[in-house]
């Protein structure tokens, strides 16, 4: 018997602990990555319990006019599961979910469904809940994954790639880390603004902050010459099983030398041999999915990279 309750400031140290250890939870899901804007939302998460008072499951999310989301705040959601989770578990989860929305008077849950790459093993109960739920399929995001480890036939990176890299290398360029978070934010502000007439997911003020509550686990790597950045990304290290490239920009000039076909080329042997499983570039999508950048995605799927989805559902109560 399951039973569950909204999350509040005191759990914090609890739910971390779930999920570090949980089979499909990233940093993400951490409460101070989670809480770090939440003056824009109204936290409405919820913690579950086992007949012996041991947590086993956590939903991040958030209410608004009578709706339940998938917190807003974060590019994927769902439910964070032990590793003892099971098919009928997570059936259990479902009902005792959908009653307590009912009692609340929630007439609509969106779910955000975790991509497999970031699993630690299979985590896919969810999906078959959702169908036994009658839960529509409101958007369906194509992301780029690129496989490190564990692929037999690792696909084979574009020869333009690679010429992309060595013009690179004979222009001078080198790839470092670094935390000089404020010259790529101009870099990618520029481009952002030139290309599209969008800002940023994050200010340079709210980036800064997370990388100050997580050095490790979020990364700047700069594609430099001559000593001054021409391109570069930003690394979510998100589980041991999966590194997301959360931005990924060049100046004009980066762009003429190939400095992200180095960069991001130097990446994935790097994420390799540190033992990732995959290097997530994020979806190429507009309006729910319903349109694909054709180009942006066959830029991800030059360096090797195949299909993953993100797919959000709702569920009326």
């Amino acid at each position: 018997m399951v039973s569950l309750r909204r999350y509040t400031a005191s759990d914090a140290p609890q739910w971390d602990r779930f999920v570090e250890d949980s089979k499909n939870g990233t940093f993400l899901f951490l409460r101070g990555y989670m809480d770090y804007h939440a003056d824009r939302f109204n936290d409405h998460s919820l913690m579950f319990y086992n007949e012996k008072g041991n947590v086993t499951a956590l939903l991040p999310a958030n209410e608004e006019d009578g709706t339940l989301y998938s917190h807003q705040g974060l590019t994927y959601g769902g439910f964070v599961l032990s590793t003892d989770a099971r098919a009928a578990d997570v059936l259990d989860l479902f009902n005792a979910t959908l009653a307590y929305l009912a009692e609340n008077c929630i007439r609509e849950w969106h779910y955000k469904q975790m991509p497999t790459c970031y699993h630690r093993c299979p985590s896919e109960e969810d999906e078959y809940a959702l169908w036994r739920c009658n839960a529509v399929l409101e958007s369906c995001l194509i992301s780029t994954t690129v496989p490190l480890n564990g692929c037999p036939e690792f696909p084979e990176v574009e020869r333009r790639r690679k010429r992309g890299m060595n013009r690179a290398l004979e222009a001078g360029y080198t790839i470092k880390e670094s935390t000089d978070y404020e010259s790529f934010w101009h870099i990618m502000e520029n481009n952002l603004m030139e290309r599209y007439g969008l800002r940023p997911v994050h200010t340079i003020e709210e980036m800064l902050l997370l990388h100050s509550r997580f050095p490790e686990r979020i990364r700047l790597f700069l594609a430099m010459k001559d000593g001054t950045p021409q391109a570069g990304c930003v690394a979510y290290m998100a589980n041991d099983n999966c590194v997301h490239i959360q931005y990924g920009h060049a100046t004009p000039q980066g762009k003429q030398d190939g400095a992200l076909d180095l960069l991001y080329l130097t990446l994935i042997e790097n994420f390799r041999n540190m033992g990732y499983r995959y290097m997530d570039f994020g979806n190429s999508n507009e309006q729910g999915g319903k349109y694909l950048n054709e180009n942006l995605i066959a830029q991800k799927e030059g360096f090797g990279g195949r299909a993953t989805v993100y797919k959000q559902w709702r569920i009326t109560i």
